[in-house]
């Protein structure tokens, strides 16, 4: 095994350690370095397959390179590929998958919005695999111990740290969204210090901007979590704890599950500090009125 390569580079790792591997193994690994981000979402059965081999020769050739198993290998080069591909490529690649989704399902069920709800739904039923509870609570409590939280999600992650913000300072009233196109983000966090909370949404491909934000954190002593799509993200090597929501290949990337977890961490706070939490919203309410924001029955 060559130990001069590093695995954050999983092309080099490969093709520095394809020597060593038996010749079956070679033959998964070249499928996966030519296939590059079009076997991402395949299963071991499906490259097995394709490349003529036993699934468990799949396996193998993970561990042969130095990991557990095939999933982590895997995430690997989903986490490399998808940085690296452009957006109209992830987007035909996402295509091409749901093309196939369709055509899979049984004839009743062939239809794009019964398969991207079966899709979805299948997500959300994964997600307690990729955030066990001991996790989701341990960032809880991040969340609940910090004496200031700053959210930072940009691109398509943007509307989601704005909701999330939102509401958590319904819960925690010492929250700030890092807001793009306002004040520089460096700017904003100017009062940044030890104790305080940086909470990031970052996905492939990962904003330079964000994972200096991550970096700014550690470096201030506040704690770091991000909600990304894989154990080895750049996002996941800077936090402190990371909430896994594996990335999908669609024009829209969000997925439900997403929204799900978010939802479940503002529903555990708020929890917390019921009493508080009703006291804040009562009194939204009656500044809504005073300012005539919202219409009624008879308007």
């Amino acid at each position: 095994m060559n130990t001069n390569e590093s695995r954050d580079d999983i092309v080099r790792w490969i093709r520095a350690n394809h020597e060593s591997l038996s010749p079956s193994q070679q033959k998964v690994a070249e499928f996966l370095l030519k296939g590059g981000i079009n076997v991402i979402h395949l299963t071991i059965t499906e490259i097995a397959g394709a490349v003529g081999v036993n699934s468990s020769t799949v396996v193998r050739t993970a561990q042969a390179l130095g990991f557990e198993g095939f999933p982590e290998l895997q995430s690997v080069l989903r986490s490399q590929f998808l940085n690296q591909a452009k957006i109209a490529q992830r987007m035909q690649i996402g295509s091409q998958k749901l093309i196939d989704d369709l055509s899979s399902g049984e004839p009743k069920n062939q239809h794009l919005l019964n398969t991207v709800l079966r899709d979805e739904v299948q997500t959300l039923l994964d997600l307690p695999q990729h955030v066990p509870t001991h996790i989701f609570d341990r960032a809880v409590d991040l969340v609940d111990r910090a004496k200031h939280v700053y959210i930072i999600g940009l691109g398509a992650s943007f509307p989601l740290a704005l909701n999330f913000g939102i509401v958590l300072r319904y819960i925690r009233p010492h929250t700030t969204v890092l807001t793009p196109g306002i004040d520089p983000i460096a700017a904003q966090l100017t009062p940044l210090k030890e104790g305080d909370l940086i909470f990031s949404l970052c996905f492939a491909r990962y904003t330079r901007e964000t994972l200096t934000v991550m970096e700014v954190g550690r470096q201030r002593g506040a704690s770091v979590v991000t909600v990304t799509d894989s154990h080895v993200s750049p996002a996941a090597k800077r936090a402190d704890l990371a909430l896994i929501v594996p990335f999908r290949l669609r024009l829209y990337s969000n997925t439900v599950a997403l929204f799900a977890l978010l939802d479940a961490i503002l529903g555990a706070l708020s929890l917390r500090y019921p009493e508080e939490t009703r006291a804040r919203l009562d009194n939204l309410e009656d500044l809504y009125k005073q300012f005539n924001l919202l219409t009624t029955d008879d308007d």
